[in-house]
């Protein structure tokens, strides 16, 4: 269509039109957050990760369904009334969808995956097609919608902790209604359309009715999962179903939701003096015991628990406690006399609730000589200067992860460059105690220390002797998760010293695992006797294991730049291929057709070549993006320390960076846009190249800066790179938008499913072969698309705009 044709023919303004993508793009990415917070609290992070991975495919799926209406319905889709209507039911679909989820008999299925990711997928698909829809329109004002899309998303980076901190997830939801609600409501009214923008009005009252209704009465709310033993469930949720665990208290923020519980006796009476157990995001709970300031009164119960071990032998004067949870972990160095005791909790509602326990728990955060900080533990001891006479962790946040779960969540607490950095900052005579509840990562935790200790230069022979395991008896593992406990030593251990020490856990109950010289039973005799490197200790134990179970165990050590600690697989989990296969194949049956479509249309200008080109153009940008932005955030977040502030700051300036380059590239004239376009993508292959380069250098050189230094430093590296980032898409929407207004829906399609599979991509890939080499695919993805886009102007099309719509004046 002609383009004053379809000037006319626009059912709103296009300057109100990016009010509209504003709001729609914010809300998309808070409801995004806050269902992954919401089923992070339930569910194994991989089910997760499957399910909001295909919710989120129907962004680009709503391209399709804009298609249709296009074609078949063109009249109608071209209304205010249409627009109106598409908006007020993406307002109600954010509430309804996790109402069906959490308050209907659907929360009975909530471990199938169908129901799941086909429940959540309406509101996607919808804000899918009304994105599309904007962006077809408007296809010539791409760069400043493209614009008010990023800068949307980016307010919405920032907003969302607000929300979350105050409401939990389920209400954020809700929220996300009241957002798009709003943004109707005054476009409409800027449009003078009194009857849309009241209708826009009353559907932000009811939403926001139904909001305080709900905070106020919790009507919908996290249900319990009645399958107890189901493995998809987090442990809290199977918990639950035993009639004797109430639920006393829970506590939302940014963070986590974090759960206290407690568990009445056999003829279900609920003591005074009953633990306490603390939940993050349902996870193996942290211990919160009775205690009215007498430590004497502990010792009967502490006396033989493998937590007080590392302590009794070292009478720390100075100990750090990464993640001390409920306080059992400070206990632990009060007995034992530790003047100096530094806490690292991850999680910041748990000194909140610790505290809101006093009476119950005492003033264990409130010692004089007890000091506790909220941070990221690997963070908070990379920028310390001090150095420690016992570093504990115990079932740290992310060595809660079953074993058995094919998860790829990232640990960098436990690489091998995080017990480098716990060796350096131990003092002349400390220890490093690592408490685990799986044997598998007590194996891998000691192939760590053992790689790390030979990276400070110490030989493998000498470095086995720094190194101790015990474990509590295999009859005593139903009293809890603390089974292992692994010791690293400053100093290698004398023969004296090994066997006085394995001779004290013999007397405790213990059963000794490795003390060099003294006990070495396999597999550890393979490492001292055999002498096997570390690559052939793993391969034998693999072989052992399959022998014995018919499971191949990888228990490679695991680098920064490959942290899936807890992923004991080989190659890339099935669940990952099999989702990677599905998005793979729709993107490529979506391509086929989008070029059988639209070569067959009459007013189609453009050949199969250029066709094929923007195609491909369309999904390396979206991928491109993801593997870039998941890599700087895996590269970042350590540096930043704090999860939650972290992400907001790297996420915001790489979408506020390429939402200014998109609104800049609006001012480039027709004729130029393929070599802007060009130009752009190579741009960012040298930038991202050069920030892989730079990047850890500068980090080691503003490590100890203050945490706005740092991220306001962040923010300027970032905010280059995503400037550049932010103009290829927009620009390609100008090229292809002069040919057929047709191509948009299909290229937005394209583009959304390809996100997703950049993202899926970038962590498979990284297990396969590390964050720094995905970040280079992403540098090599846009060079190609720099090259696509060139061809996208030859054979039978050009971008001064002699396709289907005549020559273009710049607009």
């Amino acid at each position: 269509m002609p383009t004053a044709a379809r000037d006319a023919q626009r059912c709103i303004a296009p300057r109100t039109a990016s009010l509209l993508v504003f709001a729609v793009s914010l809300s998309v990415l808070v409801f995004e957050v806050a269902l992954t917070r919401a089923f992070s609290v339930l569910l194994r992070y991989h089910f997760v990760f499957l399910a909001i991975s295909l919710a989120t495919c129907g962004l680009g799926l709503g391209g399709l369904i804009d298609f249709l209406l296009r074609l078949f319905v063109p009249r109608i889709a071209r209304t205010q009334a249409f627009v109106s209507g598409l908006c007020l039911v993406l307002a109600f679909s954010y509430p309804l969808s996790l109402a069906l989820l959490f308050a209907t008999p659907l929360s009975a299925h909530l471990t199938s995956l169908a129901v799941v990711s086909l429940t959540c997928l309406l509101p996607f698909l919808l804000a899918g097609i009304l994105l599309s829809h904007m962006f077809t329109e408007y296809s010539a004002f791409s760069g400043r919608l493209y614009f008010s899309d990023l800068s949307g998303a980016a307010l919405g980076t920032v907003l969302v902790i607000a929300f979350l901190q105050w409401g939990g997830a389920v209400n954020t939801a809700v929220v996300c209604g009241i957002i798009v609600a709003a943004g109707l409501a005054v476009n409409m009214a800027a449009e003078r359309n009194r009857a849309g923008a009241v209708m826009g009005g009353v559907v932000l009252l009811v939403i926001a009715g139904a909001l305080v209704g709900n905070v106020s009465r919790r009507v919908v709310d996290l249900p319990r999962l009645p399958m107890k033993n189901d493995p998809l469930a987090k442990p809290l949720y199977q918990e639950l179903n035993d009639p004797r665990v109430k639920l006393e208290y829970s506590e939302w923020d940014a963070f986590a939701r974090t759960d206290v519980t407690v568990e009445a006796d056999a003829d279900g009476v609920l003591r005074p003096t009953s633990d306490r157990y603390i939940y993050t995001d349902g996870e193996v709970p942290t211990n919160m015991l009775a205690f009215d300031g007498d430590l004497g009164k502990l010792k009967p119960r502490l006396s033989r628990f493998i937590g007080l071990f590392p302590f009794r032998m070292q009478r720390p004067d100075s100990c750090l406690l990464i993640g001390p949870g409920g306080g059992l972990d400070v206990l632990l160095a009060l007995m034992v006399g530790t003047r100096h005791i530094e806490g690292v909790e991850l999680n910041p509602a748990i000194p909140r609730i610790v505290r809101r326990y006093r009476d119950f728990a005492g003033p264990v955060y409130d010692y004089a000589n007890v000091s506790i900080k909220v941070d990221e533990g690997r963070s908070y001891v990379r920028r310390s200067q001090k150095q420690y006479d016992l570093i504990y962790m115990a079932l740290t946040k992310t060595a809660t992860t079953a074993s058995t779960s094919l998860a790829l969540v990232e640990s960098y607490a436990h690489t091998v460059e995080a017990f480098g950095d716990y060796y350096d900052h131990l003092s002349a005579d400390g220890c490093l105690a690592f408490v685990c509840q799986s044997n598998l990562v007590l194996l891998r935790t000691f192939l760590t220390a053992l790689e790390a200790l030979q990276e400070r230069g110490i030989a493998r022979a000498e470095a086995l002797d720094h190194l101790a395991v015990i474990s509590v008896q295999r009859r005593f593992y139903g009293r809890g998760p603390y089974r292992h406990l692994l010791l690293m030593f400053r100093k290698p251990l004398e023969p004296e010293r090994s066997a006085y020490l394995a001779r004290q856990a013999i007397a405790l109950g213990f059963e000794p695992g490795y003390f060099p010289g003294a006990f070495e039973p396999q597999p550890f005799s393979w490492l001292t006797e055999e002498r096997l490197s570390t690559p052939e200790f793993v391969a034998r134990f693999s072989g052992e294991m399959w022998r014995a179970s018919g499971l191949h165990v990888n228990l490679v050590p695991c680098t920064d730049d490959k942290p899936f600690v807890f992923d004991f697989t080989y190659g890339i989990p099935r669940q990952f291929k099999w989702l990677v296969g599905v998005v793979g194949a729709a993107v490529v049956v979506l391509a086929i057709l989008a070029g059988m479509v639209l070569l067959r249309l009459p007013s189609f200008g453009a050949s199969l070549r250029p066709v094929g080109c923007a195609f491909l153009y369309f999904a390396l940008l979206g991928a491109g993006f993801m593997l870039v932005e998941v890599c700087l955030v895996q590269k970042l977040i350590q540096y930043l320390g704090y999860p939650v502030l972290a992400l907001s700051v790297i996420l915001f300036a790489l979408l506020l960076g390429s939402g200014s380059g998109s609104y800049v590239s609006q001012a480039y004239r027709p004729r130029a846009l393929m070599r802007w376009a060009a130009l752009a993508a190579l741009v960012v292959t040298g930038l991202v190249v050069g920030l892989e380069a730079l990047l850890p250098a500068v980090i080691d050189a503003t490590l100890h800066w203050q945490i706005l230094a740092r991220c306001v430093l962040t923010m300027l590296l970032l905010f280059g790179l995503g400037f550049f980032m932010g103009m290829p898409f927009p620009i390609g929407l100008r090229i292809v938008g002069q040919w057929h207004e047709m191509v948009i829906p299909w290229v937005w399609g394209l583009n959304g499913l390809t996100s997703v599979l950049g993202s899926v991509g970038a962590m498979t890939l990284a297990k396969l072969f590390g964050f720094s080499v995905v970040l280079m695919v992403g540098a090599a993805i846009y060079l190609v698309a720099a090259v696509a886009v060139l061809l996208t102007g030859t054979a039978g099309t050009s971008v001064d705009g002699k396709g289907a719509g005549g020559r273009l004046s710049d607009r």
